[in-house]
């Protein structure tokens, strides 16, 4: 009689099922294992025949039903006996967890995004909703605030897989982390790795102002360029950068009309008329009617500069 497998134990995370169990004591080389699962409408079918593995893969069995599978060792032409094990993939299949993610997007509120696991199943991948319902699947989110020691723990439950916490203090951090949870079968899933985030002091996220200044500094220098750019033109087309020659510049300072008044004026000095007043008491007086006279022989610059004596 060949002895049968020993510690038969089914390992199932979302819905990729492996049997998998332990050889007997029997020590016989050439020793296989066949494995088959049962349903009430087909009865036995073989997965795995003659495997000299100590596993099986048992994917392929339905999601919806209650199985019983069963394994047993073989020796030639002998056989040991069956080892049952009940299987029901819904109920026994491991629920890996979400992923979380968290921005602040107001001093008071944390933006919370799951993305749930996913199944992948004859070629394509199906979210938890796909097989357990829609209204069945919630995801339980556990929020503190992180390094306070005895700090309350806030429990929110979330029916989608993006919610807005709201309540928060500003400019604290928070840590979360999230599970699925299963309601008519009573089924945890596994919890995800815990995601800590920062609320704003002024609304804007970490993220959002991060942006805002690198956009700034990219910015800065094509900004800085144009404006010299624009003051170099402006400075050629008001402020030319060339200058008049000297002797322009001298005539320039001194106006052509002030050098024509200042001619005129010495002109003006210059000229003069000779006037000579002759009264009746100096007809009488010889010396007097012959001094004109004699003056009159000289040239109008000497009559110019000469006294004049004026009788009345």
């Amino acid at each position: 009689m060949v002895p049968e497998p020993q510690n038969v134990t089914l390992h199932s995370v979302m819905f990729d099922s492996v049997l998998q169990w332990d050889p007997p004591n029997f020590h016989k080389e050439n020793m296989t294992y066949t494995v088959q699962y049962k349903d009430y409408a087909t009865g036995f079918t073989e997965l795995c025949n003659r495997t000299e593995l100590t596993q099986c893969n048992i994917s392929k069995i339905p999601v919806f039903g209650n199985f019983t599978l069963r394994v047993r060792t073989e020796l030639e032409k002998e056989q040991s006996n069956w080892v049952d094990i009940i299987f029901n993939p819904l109920d026994d299949t491991q629920i890996t967890s979400p992923t979380i993610h968290a921005e602040a997007t107001k001093p008071t509120a944390l933006n919370i995004q799951l993305t749930e696991p996913a199944i992948t199943r004859d070629g394509g991948k199906y979210p938890l909703t796909h097989f357990y319902g829609s209204n069945s699947v919630i995801y339980r989110m556990l929020i503190w605030k992180k390094d306070f020691s005895g700090e309350q723990v806030r429990q929110v439950n979330l029916t989608r897989t993006w919610e807005i916490v709201p309540d928060l203090e500003p400019g604290t951090v928070y840590c979360l982390k999230a599970q699925a949870f299963i309601e008519f079968r009573d089924k945890s899933g596994e919890w995800s790795e815990v995601f800590c985030s920062r609320t704003t002091n002024n609304g804007i996220s970490p993220i959002k102002l991060a942006v805002i200044i690198l956009l700034i500094l990219t910015l800065l220098p094509f900004s800085c360029y144009f404006i010299l750019r624009v003051y170099r033109r402006v400075k050629y087309a008001f402020f030319p950068t060339y200058s008049l020659p000297q002797h322009f510049k001298e005539f320039l300072s001194k106006p052509y009309s002030s050098q024509l008044l200042r001619s005129q004026s010495q002109e003006d000095d210059c000229a003069c008329d000779q006037i000579i007043v002759l009264s009746e008491q100096s007809k009488n007086d010889d010396s007097y009617s012959e001094e004109p006279l004699n003056n009159s022989s000289q040239t109008p610059q000497e009559a110019i500069f000469k006294p004049k004596n004026l009788l009345l």
